[in-house]
């Protein structure tokens, strides 16, 4: 083999791991950890094409505060529905809107738009 193949096979081999990991990565549900301020535990989540971040971890028995902030116009990303807590707020753009819950056993909750295309997950411990 010449050192051009070479190059180019080990070049290929490279991308295809950096994209697997690209995939692992991404699928893992760590969750972002929350601010404690006064007792509650405190989310910020920017609603811009996806929720960001998407996966939130909070403590059982702690209040919880999530901010939602939407900078688009899109119609989808218009309410945000938290079906576990018969919950449906709307997200006008440009202002934060504040839910709060206090979830009352571990588990993995999921938000969502009106139209499910917009998903999170809140996992409590």
């Amino acid at each position: 083999m010449e050192t051009q193949q070479i190059i180019g096979v080990f070049l290929i081999l490279v991308v295809i791991g950096l994209y697997a990991y690209w995939i692992y990565s991404t699928k893992k549900q760590t969750g972002v950890k929350a601010q404690e301020k006064g007792g509650v535990q405190v989310f910020d989540i920017t609603v811009k094409g996806v929720y960001s971040p998407n996966v939130i971890k909070a403590k059982i028995g702690e209040p919880i505060k999530i901010n939602f902030t939407r900078q688009e116009d899109s119609e989808c990303s218009r309410y945000v529905v938290f079906s576990d807590f018969n919950i449906r707020k709307e997200l006008p753009e440009n202002e934060t809107i504040t839910i709060e819950l206090k979830p009352s056993k571990v588990g993995k909750y999921s938000f969502t738009c009106d139209m499910g295309m917009y998903q999170g997950t809140l996992i409590v411990e």
